[in-house]
């Protein structure tokens, strides 16, 4: 019967009927079996994976790398030449990899191409693969070998009578290609000891990308505002890729300066995406601190398992009871070279910033790394409630921290220049006059820190309060405002250019 134009071309193709699937199934599974065994077949390299592990150390540092010792049993050699380690982090930094043992390293090669769908279609490319298709209704399969003729951009694939782009159904290899391996891996030829014996080790050390961790801090007011309990918490996130599985973790607080470049394959997607999975913050205890050179280390009490794509918290540090002062702050520029202009300045909000000195005599009296810090007080049924959160720098011992989380709701300052004057003064020099007002709707008096910022060569000419001079275009007044009232700060100041 001839055939339709528009229908498409039948074509002759192996069916397997269900007595035969079983075979189909023995292929599948031993295709599994050959992926497993990737990268392993030759008789003289010895694998040393995960499980062979005896001690993992991973210190971390805040900006995103990592330095691992991973130790593994060794075993005999006997007459193996190569040493596998399996599992590595993918984002190693490749030129940083020190191995030893009881043996001679004569070189090093990084494994790094995984065995994966699409990287078993390049190896086959020019290759006959099998595609398996199934029928919607019957669910019969049937087989038909396909050479891929391109993997750019997508799949082609030339069949016995026509070429086809895309995979209809699902692709059936034969063997895979003994570069391509399950998971990283750094492959060593060494030279094999004359005394090898089961209980010797292999040591990889190396850095890597895809570890950080940061500070974060609870700060607790407590009811007069007069004292706060601190609390510190390190949050670990690893997206290097592996598992680090009851590791000896430390966390290395500091600037480290880093010239190397970046590891041998991208950050994963979950770096980015958010998907990267949360675990509650674990219990005490605090971890051990000691100086490391100019940084400091806090080493986690352990063992700690950080899988991939997995963020932890830990208990840095719980100091209570810190002494600590509120202050109000009202900071603007004046003008003062030229009369104001425009609709009168709207009232401003002061700021509200609490300050805490870092002392060695019992408050919190410990380094604290840079991070952010949440500040709460506590409502008349006793439930904290956020009051905001600003950045705590990286403080050493002896040392005051500023945190500001927001402004006050009840007080507000007013600022107007009430006099220029520039006839009758030399050239670039300008005189000015200025009222400042602040006001307490609270019901206890306050005190305001009025921070005029003055360019120029300035002097203050007349003030209605003594001021200080905190930096050279700074002049501050402590501006005492009672309940419910307002006070006024007025000055005059010259200045040049």
């Amino acid at each position: 019967m001839p055939r339709n134009a528009n229908s498409a071309p039948t074509v002759p193709k192996e069916r397997i009927p269900p007595a035969m699937r079983s075979l189909m199934i023995a292929v599948v599974v031993l295709f599994a079996v050959a992926i497993s065994a990737a990268g392993s077949a030759d008789s003289t390299e010895r694998p040393l994976t995960p499980e062979d592990r005896e001690s993992l150390s991973v210190t971390v540092y805040g900006n995103g790398l990592a330095f691992i010792r991973d130790r593994r049993a060794l075993g005999d050699l006997e007459s193996d030449t190569r040493i596998a380690f399996v599992g590595v982090s993918p984002r190693m930094i490749s030129d940083s990899a020190v191995l030893s043992g009881p043996f001679g390293v004569k070189q090093i090669t990084y494994a790094f191409d995984l065995l994966t769908p699409d990287a078993l279609l390049r190896a086959a490319l020019g290759n006959t693969v099998r595609v398996v298709r199934t029928h919607p209704t019957t669910g019969e399969e049937t087989v038909e070998p396909a050479t891929v003729m391109s993997v750019a951009g997508g799949v082609v694939l030339k069949y016995r009578d026509r070429v086809e782009t895309g995979v209809p159904g699902r692709l059936v290899f034969d063997d895979t290609p003994a570069d391509l391996r399950p998971q990283p891996t750094l492959i060593a030829e060494v030279t094999p000891p004359t005394n090898n014996g089961d209980g010797d080790v292999a040591e990889l050390a190396y850095l890597t990308e895809g570890l950080a961790w940061r500070a974060d801090y609870v700060v607790v007011l407590n009811a007069t505002e007069k004292r706060l309990d601190l609390a510190g918490r390190a949050m670990l996130t690893n997206v290097s890729g592996t598992d680090m599985a009851a590791a000896s973790i430390g966390l290395v607080a500091g600037n480290v300066r880093r010239v190397s470049a970046g590891g041998v394959a991208p950050a994963p997607k979950a770096a980015f995406d958010g998907s990267v999975r949360a675990m509650a913050a674990e219990a005490a205890p605090i971890p051990q601190r000691e100086t490391l050179g100019d940084l400091h280390l806090h080493s986690l009490p352990g063992p700690i398992t950080l899988r991939d794509r997995e963020t932890r918290q830990v208990a840095l540090l719980d100091v209570n009871s810190v002494a600590v002062e509120q202050t109000y702050v009202s900071e603007a520029g004046a003008p003062v070279f030229g009369p104001s202009r425009g609709a009168p300045a709207r009232p401003t909000y002061p700021e509200v910033r609490y300050t805490f000195r870092n002392a060695a005599d019992g408050d919190a009296g410990q380094p604290l790394p840079a991070g952010v810090a949440r500040v709460y007080a506590r409502d008349s049924r006793g439930d904290l409630r956020l009051l905001g959160e600003d950045h705590l720098p990286a403080t050493p011992v002896g040392e005051e921290v500023e945190l500001n989380p927001g402004q006050a709701f009840d007080i507000t300052v007013e600022r107007t220049q009430t006099d220029f004057v520039r006839s009758g003064l030399p050239k670039g020099v300008f005189e000015s006059a200025h009222r400042v007002e602040a006001r307490n709707a609270k019901d206890s008096a306050v005190t305001v820190r009025i921070e005029e910022v003055l360019t120029g060569d300035w002097r203050i000419l007349e003030e209605s309060a003594p001021h200080r001079k905190d930096a050279a275009n700074r002049a501050v007044w402590e501006l005492p405002v009672p309940a419910g009232g307002a006070a006024v700060l007025t000055y005059r100041v010259r200045v040049s250019r």
